[in-house]
């Protein structure tokens, strides 16, 4: 936490300036006031992880000019200043999260709760959707999370703990997706019970899932996390 304590200030001047090219009238307090605990977040994220990139030789590496980096930061502040709002969201939180909207091509809205440990290769065009996200998750490229509509009622996924969603993969609707999950490449999921400890191919209804043992399904995301 210290590295990220010396950048504070250089984190929060780049920030401001990137703002002020699309806004006006930025309440610049509140935003300092949330930028200390979002990069608390941001440290207990990435002392878990098992790149260089983020960890390294016992200390946490972020960068504002890391895109990876800057787009969680992106979330974790605009969740940071809904969640600490006082009843009336301030315009700010949507400003950082266009803002991530505009650099990363990500729609990550504030509102939902990514996981402490939540992480992204090539997060372009990834959606993230109302859900209940189970912690370690990860996604690549073009993945959708969402609701859809199920006997007349508007349902949302639930996602367990360790889930690694291939590009362009979707999970939507009443989908119940287990533990130690790995949703493949271009594999649609609507309204599925996925069990813990698989595979899964294809699209709903004619899914093919693998099941594997705890040890093999945590060897996909070994790389990524340190188990």
């Amino acid at each position: 936490m210290k590295e990220l304590e010396l950048i504070q200030n250089d984190v929060e001047m780049i920030l401001i300036h990137q703002l002020k090219q699309h806004w006006i009238d930025i309440d610049e307090s509140i935003i300092h006031d949330a930028i200390p605990n979002t990069l608390k977040k941001i440290s207990v994220s990435f002392q878990n992880l098992n790149d260089s990139r983020f960890y390294c030789n016992g200390e946490v590496r972020f960068s504002p000019y890391n895109s990876l980096h800057w787009s969680i930061f992106l979330y974790r502040l605009s969740n940071e200043l809904y969640r600490t709002s006082s009843g009336i969201i301030p315009k700010e939180a949507d400003m950082v999260y266009y803002l991530n909207k505009i650099f990363n091509s990500v729609d990550w809205f504030y509102a939902i709760e990514l996981p402490p440990h939540f992480l992204c290769e090539h997060p372009l065009g990834s959606v993230l959707g109302r859900a209940k996200y189970g912690d370690y998750f990860f996604v690549y490229q073009g993945t959708t999370v969402g609701g859809n509509r199920n006997n007349g009622k508007l349902c949302y996924p639930v996602i367990g703990k360790n889930v690694i969603m291939f590009a362009n993969s979707t999970i939507l609707g009443e989908s119940i997706i287990g533990e130690n999950v790995v949703i493949s490449a271009e594999t649609y999921i609507i309204n599925e019970v996925i069990p813990d400890n698989s595979i899964v191919f294809g699209k709903s209804p004619n899914l093919i899932i693998k099941n594997k043992s705890p040890e093999m399904i945590k060897k996909y995301t070994e790389h990524i996390w340190r188990w």
